[in-house]
C-alpha cells in the first residue's frame, strides 16, 4: 500500500482541487483509494462531503481528530475508525479544524524519538499508523493525505509517514521561492527521522508497532493556471512557466537526493492544469469530480470542458503511480 502526500509550504496552488480530482482518477484506474484529510480547514472533506454528510461526521466525531485525541490529551494511543466512502472504491477520513492542536504535542514527541524515546516514537509515527490501519481496514491500494501549508510538526510527521509527495504549485514568484523550503524541511526530517532510528537501534528499544521508512520520494510537481493568471500578460505567465523546472531541481530535487532518499526518474513535471475556471466551484458545489459532472451541472461547452479533464487527470496518476512502484522497488 501506497502513501502520498500533496504537500507547499505555499497555498492557494488547487492543492484539495487536485488531491481530489486525482483521487477520483486513481478510482477510475482500478485503485482502491482513500482521501486522508490532514490540513485543520478541512476543505477536502467539504469537497467530498454533502453538507448532511459532513455535518453527521462531525457530530459523529468521525474525523482525523478523533483518532488523534487519545494521544492529544495524553489518555492513550491512536485510535483508529473506518473511513467514510464517497464512491464505490473511494473513502474519506474527515478532517477537523482541532485536528491543529495535534501540532500541540507533536514536537515534544518528536525531541523524545530523536533522543531515542519509545514515547516519542509513539506520537511521531502517529499519522503512519493511523493511515496505513484506515487504509488496511478497506483494502486500499492508495491514501492521498491532503497537508496544510506549512512546514509545521504535523507535516512533518505525515511526510515521514509518504512513501512519496507531490508539490502543487502555481506560475508566481511566491510559489516558486516556497519549493526551497519545502525541499529544505522535507530533507532535514529524512535525516533527523533516521539519526532517531538509529538512537533507538543503541539503546536497544523493542517498540510494539511498525516505524515508517521515513524516506519520502520526491515524485514531481503539478503546475496549475487559473483563471486570475490569464489576468497577466502572456509573457509575464511564461516567464514563471520556464522557471518551475529550475526551481524545482534546485529547491527539491538536490535537497532530496542529498538526503538519500530514492529519486524517481524521469521529467519531475507530472502535468499542467489550465483554465478550470468555473467549473472548480460547480464541481465542489456537487461534491464530484470535475470529469464526473453531468449535463445539469455543466452545460453546453462546460460540460465538454469537463470531461475532457478525465485525460488529464488520468495522465497524473497513471504518472504518480508509476513513480510510486517505482521508489517502493527494493
Amino acid at each position: 500500500m501506497h502513501i502520498v502526500s500533496f504537500f507547499n509550504h505555499k497555498g492557494g496552488v488547487g492543492k484539495t482541487t487536485l488531491v481530489y480530482n486525482l483521487g477520483m482518477a486513481l478510482a477510475q484506474h482500478g485503485k482502491r483509494v482513500v482521501l486522508i484529510d490532514l490540513d485543520p480547514q478541512a476543505n477536502l472533506t467539504s469537497a467530498a462531503l454533502p453538507k448532511l454528510r459532513l455535518s453527521n461526521a462531525i457530530s459523529d466525531r468521525l474525523t482525523v481528530h478523533r483518532c488523534l485525541e487519545p494521544l492529544i490529551d495524553r489518555s492513550g494511543d491512536v485510535d483508529p475508525i473506518d473511513p467514510i466512502q464517497i464512491r464505490n472504491t473511494v473513502w474519506i477520513l474527515p478532517g477537523h479544524i482541532a485536528l491543529s492542536e495535534f501540532e500541540e504535542i507533536a514536537p515534544t514527541g518528536w525531541t523524545e524519538a530523536v533522543a531515542g524515546n519509545a514515547g516519542g516514537f509513539r506520537t511521531s509515527t502517529a499519522i503512519y499508523r493511523l493511515v496505513t490501519e484506515v487504509s488496511r481496514r478497506v483494502d486500499a491500494d492508495i491514501a492521498v493525505m491532503d497537508l496544510g501549508p506549512n512546514v509545521g510538526a504535523l507535516n512533518r510527521t505525515a511526510i515521514l509517514a509518504s512513501t512519496g509527495f507531490v508539490v502543487p504549485l502555481a506560475p508566481d514568484l511566491f510559489s516558486l521561492t516556497a519549493l526551497s523550503s519545502v525541499g529544505k524541511s522535507a530533507s532535514l526530517w529524512v535525516s533527523e527521522w533516521q539519526a532517531a532510528i538509529g538512537s533507538m537501534e543503541r539503546r536497544g528499544l523493542n517498540l510494539p508497532f511498525t516505524l515508517p521508512e521515513g524516506k519520502p520520494s520526491p515524485l514531481g510537481y503539478i503546475s496549475q493556471q487559473f483563471s486570475v493568471y490569464r489576468q497577466e500578460p502572456a509573457e509575464a505567465y511564461r516567464q514563471w512557466i520556464k522557471q518551475i523546472p529550475g526551481s524545482y531541481t534546485d529547491g527539491i530535487s538536490k535537497a532530496m537526493q542529498a538526503s538519500g532518499v530514492k529519486m524517481p526518474p524521469g521529467d519531475p513535471n507530472l502535468g499542467e492544469v489550465r483554465n478550470l475556471s468555473s467549473l472548480v466551484p460547480i464541481a465542489q458545489r456537487s461534491n464530484k469530480a470535475i470529469f464526473e459532472l453531468g449535463g445539469v451541472e455543466a452545460r453546453g461547452a462546460q460540460h465538454t470542458r469537463a470531461r475532457d479533464t478525465y485525460g488529464l487527470f488520468s495522465e497524473i496518476a497513471e504518472k504518480v503511480v508509476q513513480r510510486l512502484d517505482y521508489v517502493s522497488h527494493k
